[in-house]
């Protein structure tokens, strides 16, 4: 029986192939630097256009509407004001914006 057990080891050896680890591979360092994103500048834009004669009656508007909202507790809501605003400043910002993109 003891001959057997060997010959059969030998064999599960044989089909089972042995794997050994392999030495740990150092990568070398990037040294190219990652070219840094431009800052975004429709924010400054849009935040100035939202300061401009056009656009300040209705962020006025909007302020307003949203103090009566917050203090009178009604399901009442500003997006009428919020549209007509950021339609001002989208309107505002947008060639601005394009032309810095150029």
């Amino acid at each position: 029986m003891s001959q057997k057990n060997s010959s059969t080891t030998t064999k599960e050896t044989s089909i089972i192939p042995i794997v050994h680890a392999e030495a740990p591979v150092e990568e070398p360092e990037n040294t190219e630097e990652t070219p840094e994103e431009p800052e975004d500048p429709k924010p400054k834009i849009v935040e100035e256009c939202g300061e401009t004669s056009a656009c300040k009656p209705l962020k006025h508007h909007l302020e307003e509407c949203t103090r009566r909202v917050e203090e009178s507790g009604t399901g009442e809501n500003c997006a009428e004001e919020f549209l007509h605003f950021m339609h001002c400043v989208d309107h505002c910002a947008a060639p601005k914006i394009f032309a810095v993109l150029k």
